[in-house]
């Protein structure tokens, strides 16, 4: 279930039900807001480059220290990153433990809390190894985005752009003018029905990849100095771009408008070949053929696998600053 509202994370104590927990929590968090819950707990300096085997080793070698069995529970407290480390630990130890997620980033509370993927990154592509895991409640404080770095608020905003062209139009206008706490919920909505529907992404959830294909290709390629969210806005972008030549998208000003608005970027400094490499390893691939979300109008979106090379370039060259 997940919950939204200001001081919600004073629900957390009636919610945990366990033999014992673990926390693991953004340390920068945790010297902002204090411990949410008085347990065991591993801190962790987050960012995407830390998100790799080794850090989720160390959480792993806590739960096995604090000897959690399988009626214990997990508690993440931070942004993705943190989220979808801690997530993957509870999906792997055990063959399994539950968690609860406290999103801390608006990034979080709108996409990466909600869905359970879990995961770490591979040398060669972000969220390579990973799995499907839930978790069993999902509070989002708003008051903790009122600590909210600006550029941090901004990521987040990509992906609210990113939920409105797929299927809220509403929040297109809303996005980069209204508090982020009034449409928080709205804005997560939109992942949740979807999931709901596609938990393991057989078919409707692969709508929520739009922007990512590129997004996580310019992202491994600037070796995450670029934060998740502004390469989504990249890569969303490129694929507005890419669906006016494809599938006849006229909405593209609206979107960039919107993006513009946010502060987001429009160009990323990597390197053309670079962004190449990455995307030749999107888990996305099929039969060696790439697979774009590319937005019909603003509200509906499609997959498709028959992208010409060409759109792809020309997307491309919009989108990086060095060949």
């Amino acid at each position: 279930m997940s919950r939204f509202g200001a001081g919600i994370l004073n629900e957390l104590p009636g919610l945990v039900r366990a033999s014992a927990t673990l926390l693991v929590a953004d340390k920068r968090v945790v010297e902002l807001h204090g411990l949410p819950f008085d347990t065991s707990h591993v801190l962790i300096d987050a960012d995407e480059r830390i998100k790799t085997l080794d850090t989720w080793r160390q959480v792993l070698d806590a739960l096995v220290d604090n000897g959690l069995d399988r009626d214990a529970m997990l508690i993440a407290f931070g942004g993705g990153v943190i989220l979808d480390l801690a997530g993957f630990a509870a999906a792997t130890y055990l063959r399994g433990i539950r968690w609860i997620a406290l999103p801390t980033t608006l990034l979080a509370m709108v996409d990466a809390a909600h869905g359970g993927k879990t995961g770490v990154d591979h040398p060669v592509a972000k969220n390579l190894i990973g799995a499907f895991h839930p978790p069993v409640e999902v509070l989002a404080d708003t008051d903790v985005l009122k600590t909210l770095p600006e550029r941090e608020t901004r990521g987040g905003l990509a992906e609210v752009v990113k939920h409105a062209v797929i299927g809220a139009p509403d929040l297109l206008l809303r996005a980069g003018r209204d508090d982020p706490a009034s449409f928080v919920a709205e804005a997560a909505q939109v992942k949740l029905e979807i999931v709901g529907r596609d938990l393991r992404e057989q078919g409707e959830r692969r709508h929520l990849n739009l922007g990512h294909t590129l997004g996580h290709a310019v992202e491994r390629a600037s070796r995450y100095a670029l934060h998740h969210g502004e390469a989504v806005a990249i890569g969303l972008r490129a694929a507005c771009r890419i669906a006016e030549g494809h599938c006849g998208f006229a909405e593209s000003a609206a979107v960039n408008d919107a993006l513009d608005r946010c502060g987001l970027p429009t160009r990323a400094e990597v390197g053309k070949d670079d962004v190449l490499q990455a995307l030749r390893h999107d888990k996305k691939r099929r039969d060696k053929r790439l697979r774009w979300v590319l937005p019909l109008r603003v509200g509906q979106v499609d997959v498709f696998d028959d992208v010409p090379e060409a759109l792809v370039v020309a997307a491309l060259e919009e989108a990086v600053t060095s060949g």
